[in-house]
């Protein structure tokens, strides 16, 4: 079972678009972020440590995909995941539950955000690989049948 998932994960991420290898990241690091809450519950704050640190190099690696620090966008986003690597340690070095609370939100928005955007790269994608119809959108033929 273990094979074959991490077959389909590989495929995944090898057939993925850079949108959908951002979202993928950010899947993660939300995941994680639920498991040192779990994991703080259960008073197992070594192996926590070592997730908040997992989430800490998948925020800096989005970081590094930033690839036009210049564009306002670009420029909000750096920001924010900034903000978001500041807040992460404070969890690893204070175990603070609000700032883990408030990466958890974070990263539930951009992975929210992400994902719209990735639906938004299939449907345009499934749009430019439709079958040329016979008729055009005016309901004229769109093939010639002169010689």
């Amino acid at each position: 079972y273990m094979d074959a998932q991490e077959a389909f994960l590989k495929q995944e991420v090898e057939s993925a678009s850079p949108a959908k290898l951002r979202f993928l990241l950010l899947q993660k690091a939300h995941g994680l972020s639920v498991v040192v809450q779990d994991l703080w519950k259960q008073k197992k704050f070594d192996e926590a440590d070592q997730w908040v640190l997992r989430i800490q190099d998948i925020v800096t690696e989005l970081l590094s995909g930033i690839v036009d620090p210049k564009h306002e966008l670009a420029q909000m986003t750096s920001d924010l995941y900034i903000f978001m690597s500041k807040l992460i340690a404070a969890v690893a070095i204070e175990r603070d539950a609000e700032a883990l609370h408030n990466v958890s939100e974070i990263l539930e928005i951009e992975m929210e955000t992400w994902s719209m955007f990735v639906r938004k790269e299939m449907i345009e994608s499934q749009g430019a690989a439709r079958v040329p119809t016979a008729y055009d959108d005016d309901g004229s033929s769109s093939y010639s049948f002169s010689a």
